[in-house]
């Protein structure tokens, strides 16, 4: 049995992080909940997969928090107090490779932080606090930087942030002893894209990148030297003769390198992309439906590839749900492997 958090996220009166198990169909049950956070936004692991930690999004513009968790069969607990997460709507974290230091954003505020990890999985006050000051043309989504996800690159010597407000994926090199950030560059992606979710190729010589308001895919050579990242190719993730009404969420690829996989909330679908031998194309196998519900009503805020590469979770957050695919790998197909499990207004899945 595999374990299986869910992130519960925007409801009053119901916050929590469930734990579920997978088996092998991957099919889930339900387990449990801890119900000491307030809208768990997302979640991540630590490299030994020993311990959890998630980011607290709270309303009305308050500093948000992160929370640390020593997982235990299928329950968690808590370890130390929440520390801030020093800005407004934490929305992603990540742990260093090493263990050593926790990094989020906050998208209201375009705060970066940096939190020390003690030896108990425990988080100490932020070490550096950077905020991000652009913006973009769009003048609802794009009045201020909005950084949407945090990332180490292949060696764990620098940090990746795409920011939906200024249209750029930002680059910082990362002292791993200090656990200090300083800035490389910045790459932009086009007019009112919005870059949201970012992965590495397995080769880590190319990462993938979800545009949010441009609907699509961006692949981006990645040069490990200096820390460059150039344009390659963009992938629509409608299919042709489809206008999206919204944007792609997380994104994902196989261990193999030879899928990518995606959701579009507008559409309520999830996607499969066969990436080409270099790495440098992608091209649009499969769209299904994540539950059979009218599209626009489900929003697959969150996509999860398990290990093995063969089944998909997405979190659709306004349709209450968890769903699971089998993604056929030869294929691409995706195709419903059990019934959605039904929780309240779920934000990220993590499979351990």
């Amino acid at each position: 049995m595999g374990g299986f958090t869910i992130g519960e996220y925007g409801l009053p009166g119901l916050p929590g992080i469930g734990v579920a198990t997978v088996d092998a169909a991957g099919r889930l049950r339900l387990r449990g909940w801890q119900r000491d956070i307030a809208n768990p936004s997302y979640l991540t692991l630590s490299p030994g997969r020993d311990h959890l930690y998630a980011v607290s999004q709270l309303p009305h513009g308050a500093t948000g928090a992160v929370h640390a968790y020593r997982i235990d069969g299928d329950r968690l607990h808590p370890l130390g107090r929440p520390r801030s997460s020093g800005g407004a709507a934490p929305v992603h974290l990540a742990v260093h490779p090493e263990g050593r230091f926790l990094l989020t954003v906050n998208y209201d505020s375009g705060h970066i932080v940096v939190l020390p990890v003690a030896g108990d999985g425990g988080l100490g006050e932020a070490v550096q606090v950077i905020r991000h000051r652009g913006r973009g043309p769009d003048p609802v989504e794009q009045r201020g930087p909005h950084p949407h996800m945090i990332a180490f690159d292949p060696r764990g010597t620098r940090v990746l942030v795409p920011d939906k407000g200024d249209d750029h994926v930002h680059v910082y090199d990362f002292d791993t002893r200090a656990g200090r950030l300083t800035p490389v560059g910045a790459t932009r992606l086009g007019s009112r894209v919005g870059p949201r979710h970012l992965v590495f190729h397995p080769r880590g010589h190319l990462a993938y990148v979800t545009n949010e308001l441009g609907h699509t895919v961006s692949v981006l050579a990645y040069d490990a030297a200096t820390g460059r990242l150039t344009p390659v190719s963009h992938a629509s993730v409608a299919p042709p003769g489809i206008n999206p009404r919204n944007a792609p969420s997380a994104v994902h690829v196989t261990a193999d390198g030879r899928l990518l996989v995606t959701a579009d909330r507008g559409l309520d679908t999830v996607e499969s992309f066969r990436v080409s031998p270099s790495g440098r194309t992608l091209t649009l196998l499969e769209s299904q439906p994540v539950t059979a519900k009218a599209p626009g009503t489900r929003w697959p805020r969150d996509v999860a590839l398990d290990g093995s590469g063969r089944y998909v979770y997405t979190a659709n957050q306004a349709g209450q749900s968890v769903s699971a695919f089998r993604l056929d790998r030869a294929t691409g197909r995706l195709t419903p492997a059990a019934a959605p499990l039904r929780v309240a207004s779920p934000s990220c899945v993590l499979l351990r």
